[in-house]
């Protein structure tokens, strides 16, 4: 290609003889005109129509005009970024802003990938006062019907976001890959994990395997939430009155005050084992006397949460936000926005955290 700006006048200069337009890119002479580039701009006396004359190369089968190729922008990157902000970091659907901008959905959505393409990783700008202790949840979305799975971690102390990473689905090898690439990003030692079981219990393993350091607690909340979902609540059951003491065994071993305290009541509830003859209800016994350690960490760690309360609100957040996208076509598309709503919140937070 042609470059340089003594070269570029050189090649020009046969333009103010009237001659053919040679073609900045192969210099060929082989030219002809192609239509005009018409625009309006904003003067003194108002708009004013003007138009360029475009030429295209018979030889290398490019188009451009007597000021080269730079290519005219319909609409200017500074504004493309301002509505593209507007979509990410406020409560305005899609259609909402697309409306408000007189522009369609699939120029917005183009608009999200580009400027996505600008912008670096949150995690690259550091992670600022590392606890040592973090909270991992995962968060459903689908592309095109295809379900994906948003594996998220924040720091359990200062709330910070840490990183993000988007899977195929909830499993054993995408939570390895996931927790090797924390490990790495978190400045800190880890010394606590709280999190949820995992799809198929697929964090268990693999916390005591990567963070060997770690204690791990498994957040009550699911926990509880899962069993009262789980036993039936129905009057009608003939097992009614003691899946409501189960329940509440339960609830009490891990809602206890202290952990000599949560020990007695598991062991009252074992000796009333025979009690329970539903075989769920042996079920979630053998769950809780299994999973003990794991549901009762936080007494061994008073930096340690019951819950993953924490990450939750950062899922509920994007939960909402994810409502109003009109779905995604492609995981381009879902990563592009994935990236500038995790930016654009970690941003927010640090700002926040700033001024108070």
């Amino acid at each position: 290609m042609i470059s340089g700006e003594k070269s570029y006048n050189d090649l020009y200069y046969c333009h103010e003889q009237k001659e053919k337009k040679r073609c900045p890119e192969c210099g060929s002479l082989e030219t002809k005109k192609h239509g005009y580039i018409k625009s309006r701009v904003l003067t003194k006396r108002g708009f004013t129509d003007k138009k360029l004359q475009r030429y295209f190369c018979k030889q290398c089968h490019r188009s451009f005009t007597a000021k080269g190729y730079d290519v005219r922008t319909r609409v200017a990157d500074r504004y493309k970024r301002e509505i593209v902000m507007e979509y990410i970091g406020t409560k305005a659907s899609l259609s909402e802003v697309c409306e408000r901008h007189h522009i369609s959905k699939t120029s917005l959505n183009k608009w999200v990938i580009q400027i996505a393409e600008k912008e670096k990783e949150f995690y690259y700008f550091g992670i600022k006062n590392p606890s040592g202790y973090i909270q991992i949840d995962g968060k459903e979305v689908r592309v095109k019907g295809k379900r994906r799975v948003i594996l998220i971690v924040s720091d359990a102390i200062t709330h910070r976001l840490v990183c993000y990473g988007v899977y195929t689905s909830e499993n054993k090898e995408s939570a390895r890959h996931f927790f090797i690439q924390v490990k790495e990003l978190y400045p800190f030692e880890i010394l606590g994990v709280v999190s949820d079981f995992g799809r198929g219990r697929c964090f268990m393993r693999l916390v005591k395997e990567i963070f060997r350091e770690a204690k791990h607690q498994v957040c009550i909340a699911h926990f509880l939430r899962h069993m009262w979902i789980a036993i039936p609540r129905t009057r009608r059951s003939r097992h009614f009155w003691r899946n409501k003491v189960l329940k509440a065994m339960i609830t009490a071993i891990l809602k206890a005050e202290t952990k000599k305290e949560a020990i007695k009541l598991l062991n009252d509830l074992v000796k009333r084992k025979a009690f329970f003859k539903a075989g769920y209800q042996q079920k979630w016994i053998r769950s809780i006397v299994k999973n003990f350690d794991v549901l009762t960490a936080h007494y061994d760690d008073p930096n340690l949460d019951r819950t993953s309360n924490v990450i939750e609100n950062i899922n509920r957040q994007l939960e909402r936000k994810l409502k109003n996208t009109d779905g995604f076509k492609s995981d381009t598309g879902l990563n592009a926005f994935l990236k500038l709503w995790f930016l654009n919140f970690v941003k927010k937070f640090d700002l926040k955290t700033q001024l108070s």
